[in-house]
């Protein structure tokens, strides 16, 4: 069990505090676990791939009113399928193709103010794709 600590922002109040969030990378079951604790609220996240659980854990906090401050929050935040079982991302940059030396820890601490959730990650995404075929 690994555990990490990222900064959560109050998306009401901008306050900003400490979250711990535990991960189950795989070592026991196939799935990754994730957890954290919130205004006394337990949210968990499971998922087959590491970036997508950690994208159901952070819709579940946007849910709650939180953000989080870290690479994986951030828009251009992307996977690549082999590297689905572990905790690494690209900031995919439109027009250009992500190389292996750019892959970064999700849970690294980025200063944003927005807080894209799941389904604005997937249209930027999309939208990085069709920008590398032109």
């Amino acid at each position: 069990m690994e555990t990490y600590t990222v900064t959560a922002v109050h998306l009401n109040t901008q306050a900003e505090s400490s979250l711990l969030i535990e991960a189950d990378e795989a070592e026991t079951t196939d799935d990754i676990t994730l957890n954290t604790q919130i205004d006394g609220a337990f949210l968990s996240a499971n998922n087959y791939g590491y970036f997508a659980a950690f994208q159901e854990l952070r819709d579940k906090l946007l849910e709650k009113g939180y953000g989080i401050k870290c690479v994986g929050s951030k828009l251009n935040a992307v996977q690549s399928p082999m590297a689905s079982a572990t905790y690494k991302v690209y900031e995919a940059v439109l027009g250009k193709q992500a190389k292996q030396v750019g892959l970064i820890c999700l849970y690294d601490y980025a200063d944003i103010s927005e807080f894209p959730n799941t389904a604005r990650q997937n249209e930027f995404f999309e939208k990085w794709i069709s920008s590398l075929s032109k």
